[in-house]
């Protein structure tokens, strides 16, 4: 399930595709004039709100379980020394400030800092678009919508199908071959059934990249049937939404004063 968040939040600033035209700027025009004014982007915030909808709720201990999951995230980013500051759960219920100094992570649990092991550090989200020769052969359909508002702000929208047998290619999604401890629990060909839509919305005013918005399904896994979340079949819906904004403001990202090692589970 982390893989899949992972992945989640990884695909919106990842994939930015091409090919439609319509009023004004075609699909190829707008995209490509967002990944030239996104080097001047130095500073954003952002958030992300995931959501796992499965296909059933299982009883458990007496009591229905939940059926859908959301993650909501939200943070900072400086580009030019890749620094973040990352608000989220770790688990349901267990909230989390995460930092990314240098090499470095510490997170913040219950008003304490610690910093965090390399073995266990979370992955900070992928925040760097692939040029647009690496994405553009990924998508097998792609459109200009009408242009709409987002946070009142005037922005493209594009719409996109991608090439499942082609995107399975790109570095990352693999990763949703495995699960969380590393174990494969999917075949390629799993993989290429995925069905996914894309919307991405980019500002009129500066071409920055503003929102995504993400639909994906995917086969259900053994674990998840196995626990009675699916039957043999059945698809798993994710879907998550970002939103950029505070562009190129002045952020200080840097290491709390006070920290502790970070306790971990004795190894037996």
């Amino acid at each position: 399930m982390k893989k899949l968040i992972a992945m989640l939040l990884l695909v919106p600033l990842v994939l930015m595709p091409v090919l439609f035209s319509g009023c004004g700027p075609d699909a190829e025009q707008v995209l490509k004039g967002s990944m030239r004014a996104s080097k001047d982007i130095k500073t954003l915030h952002f958030a992300v709100e995931s959501t796992i909808k499965l296909p059933a709720a299982p009883i458990q201990e007496g009591r229905v379980a939940k059926q859908n999951y959301v993650q909501k995230s939200e943070g900072d980013i400086d580009y030019r020394t890749g620094d973040m500051r990352i608000k989220t759960e770790l688990a349901p219920g267990v909230p989390v400030t995460m930092l990314q100094v240098g090499d470095k992570q510490y997170w913040e649990l219950a008003g304490n800092w610690y910093e965090v092991p390399q073995a266990v550090q979370l992955p900070p989200p992928v925040t760097q678009a692939l040029s647009v020769s690496q994405y553009i052969k990924y998508f097998k359909e792609l459109k200009k919508l009408g242009d709409t508002k987002i946070d009142g702000e005037a922005c493209y929208h594009i719409r996109g199908i991608p090439d499942m047998e082609a995107l399975v290619k790109l570095p990352g999604v693999t990763d949703l071959l495995k699960d969380p401890e590393g174990k494969q629990v999917r075949t390629v060909d799993e993989l290429e059934e995925l069905k996914a839509e894309f919307d991405f919305y980019i500002l009129k005013k500066n071409e920055y990249f503003k929102s995504s918005v993400e639909v994906i399904k995917y086969r259900a896994t053994d674990d998840l049937i196995k626990l009675g979340y699916a039957k043999p079949g059945d698809m798993v819906t994710g879907e998550a939404t970002v939103v950029l904004s505070d562009y190129n403001k002045k952020l200080t990202i840097k290491a709390p004063d006070q920290v502790s090692p970070l306790p971990l589970p004795a190894q037996e």
